[in-house]
């Protein structure tokens, strides 16, 4: 491309740039960032990976595909993040890692939970990818974001990693693109991934950062129009509006309002990992809260229509 940066990395130092980051690397997904991340820490087989229950798959499965062990721990019913206490009581020799993830745009207990990473030694992974915009130079090792097709910055699909540790972006780096070296010789000295992002998400991506803070401004007043019907506290990022309701109420209010969508499941009820139940307040959330859409294109009829039909539902 001549003089012209190619466009990854670009974003890589846009990207950078806007998460007060000294260094970005892009891949072709979160869960790419994630695994990317874990494997740049060095967790590997015999290792154990304290995660939160209630999340999305991709966490766990990210864990799964280092050979780790992920150990499950139950979360806040305010915040949705997982328990400093909870982190406190499952650290042991084992522990190689310690993944914080912000839920539904609300951000993590941080500065708690690096205090307990630091106390142990143990290194922190931070999932921000429902949270763009709301991490701002991170503590964390390593802070993982998600450019998926309905993430705050999207680009159909593609991933972010970002730290200040130049070791780990290096590491990650190289093992997202085949573990080629320097030289490209095609000899590869470790099992590498392709995790590239391409240039065509990458522009994607570009152009959606662009628009971020316009977008962000029409999130907030969506956000607005939805607290006139359910009053809730304020988010530190504006992705969906989820909102808790009757757990016997949940599957009718589902099936009668197309743009609503269910919460997660407790991650450690999946079969792989064998629990019956679940955490407990993992549970709990995953019984009764539903999403609601926040796109920077619902109109304010749309919100008006929304939540008059949940309203006369729970009503």
């Amino acid at each position: 491309m001549g003089l012209l940066m190619e466009p990854y990395l670009e974003l890589e130092k846009k990207y950078a740039k806007f998460a007060g980051s000294k260094y970005a690397v892009s891949c072709n997904s979160g869960t790419s960032a994630l695994h990317l991340a874990l494997l740049a820490l060095g967790v590997g087989s015999g290792d154990e990976v304290i995660v939160p229950d209630f999340t999305m798959a991709a966490c766990v499965f990210a864990v799964s595909y280092t050979g780790a062990k992920p150990v499950f721990a139950d979360v806040s019913t305010l915040n949705y993040s997982i328990l400093p206490s909870e982190i406190e009581r499952l650290i042991n020799k084992k522990t190689k890692a310690i993944m914080v993830v912000h839920v539904y745009g609300r951000l993590a207990p941080m500065k708690e939970i690096l205090a307990i990473a630091k106390k142990h030694k143990i290194p922190v992974i931070e999932d921000a990818c429902e949270a763009q915009g709301a991490v701002y130079k991170s503590y964390a090792d390593v802070t993982v974001y998600s450019f998926y097709k309905n993430k705050i910055i999207a680009s159909e699909e593609g991933g972010m990693l970002t730290t200040d540790n130049k070791k780990l972006a290096e590491k990650a780096s190289y093992l997202k693109n085949m573990a080629f070296d320097k030289g490209h010789t095609y000899f590869h000295a470790d099992i590498g991934f392709n995790y590239r992002m391409s240039n065509s998400h990458a522009k994607l991506a570009l152009e959606s950062l662009k628009q971020y803070v316009a977008n962000n401004k029409k999130r907030r007043e969506i956000e607005s129009q939805y607290n006139k019907y359910f009053p809730m506290p304020k988010r530190d990022a504006v992705w969906f509006y989820e909102i808790s309701v009757p757990k016997t109420l949940k599957k009718e209010i589902l099936s009668k309002i197309s743009m609503a969508r269910g919460s997660f499941k407790p991650l450690s009820t999946f079969p792989m990992y064998g629990a019956k139940l679940g955490m407990p307040n993992a549970r709990q959330l995953s019984e009764s809260l539903i999403l609601l859409p926040a796109s920077p294109s619902l109109t304010k009829q749309d919100v008006q229509s929304i939540s008059e039909k949940i309203l006369r539902i729970i009503k």
